[in-house]
């Protein structure tokens, strides 16, 4: 049975590990190894998704056969047992296409891009997102493959993990990755191609609102949402070129109010930087739901109880918006960042809904206090 490291011990190894730099997780499709994560609700969220990791791959050294090098895997039970992949479907004759699966509880979601041979030798940033309305695959930040959605969120199944650098066990390692996977990132709702370039270059870590990071500099563990992973087989750690910047991630404040669909969560797009397309997603609110967003230049001590909420921000300086939760339960606020916004001004937001489930039709998320950097 695998067991974790006790809370002292991982953070211990946190701190060592923060001064690991350009290192990420090698792998051969001829050995046994990967990364994997229990399972949890937010492996598989249902407001939507954005997958996203810096990976190269070596299709010269595949051997031959049935391949299915992996990325990413959500259920691993065998054929038929995935909520989501993101792997290559090499097959039997050297095919050379990554494709991005999304499986519902009625249908599924295919988005394939074919390239060509050693394209991705060099080191590539490959995100994948899902919103219920389209699945789109996004290369280098650009856009390079899409379908449309059927509306519905992805299937959760099963309670089985979650495994970066191989699919399932038939066949093994028929499934595990060729090459290199570092700053391995989970998002709880589909981002833009806007935000997805501001941060791609970003080493991200205490990021809140149900994100996950995997920064893999010498070790597995998640370091903003605590999804750790365990390392199985042969993982190699090793040295890369990638040189990403490590902006201070927005603080999360007090606690979400119960609603319907549990505790609402507040999230950053991006980071909160001069010239950055930021905006803040609430995610698990009722679909379709009518909310306000409300802004301050500042967070309380402690809440103020209003219609059975808990007020984490401001009152006194507040500006408000309002906002519709689209089909699978996200609600998002766009606050751009002006160029020339001052380093240092900070600002707070939280997002109150109507929802039946609330003590007196209203929920409110937790808040979010972000400071503007450079």
């Amino acid at each position: 049975m695998t067991r974790f490291c006790t809370i002292p011990m991982a953070v211990a190894a946190l701190a060592t590990a923060a001064a690991a730099q350009n290192l990420g997780a090698t792998f051969l499709n001829t050995v046994d190894g990967f990364l994997e994560v229990p399972y949890s609700p937010a492996v598989v969220p249902q407001s939507g998704i954005t997958f996203e990791a810096w990976i190269t791959y070596d299709d010269a050294t595949l051997p031959t056969g049935w391949r299915y090098p992996t990325i990413m895997r959500q259920g691993n039970s065998g054929g038929g047992s995935e909520n989501m992949f993101l792997r290559v479907d090499a097959h039997n004759s050297g095919n050379r296409v990554l494709t991005w699966k999304v499986v519902t509880a009625t249908s599924q979601v295919n988005v394939s891009w074919p390239f060509a041979a050693g394209q991705l030798l060099a080191w590539t940033h490959i995100a994948c997102t899902y919103d219920g309305a389209a699945s789109t695959m996004f290369v280098n930040g650009v856009p390079v493959a899409s379908a449309a959605g059927i509306g519905a969120p992805i299937r959760d199944a099963n309670t089985q993990t979650l495994r970066i650098g191989k699919g399932d066990d038939i066949g093994t390692p028929m499934e595990v990755w060729n090459g290199s996977i570092d700053e391995v990132r989970l998002w709880p709702f589909a981002r833009t191609q806007a935000e997805i370039q501001a941060t791609m270059n970003q080493q991200l870590a205490g990021v809140p609102g149900r994100v996950s990071t995997w920064n893999l500099d010498g070790h597995a563990f998640d370091t903003s949402g605590g999804q750790h992973a365990a390392v199985n087989g042969t993982v190699a750690w090793t040295t890369n070129p990638l040189v990403l910047a490590a902006p201070a991630a927005p603080t999360a404040i007090g606690t979400s109010t119960a609603g319907c669909l549990g505790a609402m969560a507040l999230a950053p797009t991006c980071m909160a930087q001069a010239n950055a397309p930021f905006a803040w997603a609430c995610t698990r609110t009722p679909a379709g739901a009518i909310g306000v967003f409300g802004v301050s230049l500042g967070t309380l001590p402690q809440p103020i109880p209003v219609l059975g909420i808990d007020v984490w921000i401001d009152p006194t300086v507040l500006a408000t918006a309002t906002g519709i939760a689209d089909g699978l339960g996200t609600m998002r606020l766009s606050f751009p960042i002006p160029a020339g916004i001052p380093a240092g001004v900070s600002f707070a937001a939280q997002t109150v809904v109507l929802d039946p489930c609330g003590a007196q039709g209203f929920t409110a998320s937790d808040a979010m206090s972000v400071v503007v950097v450079p």
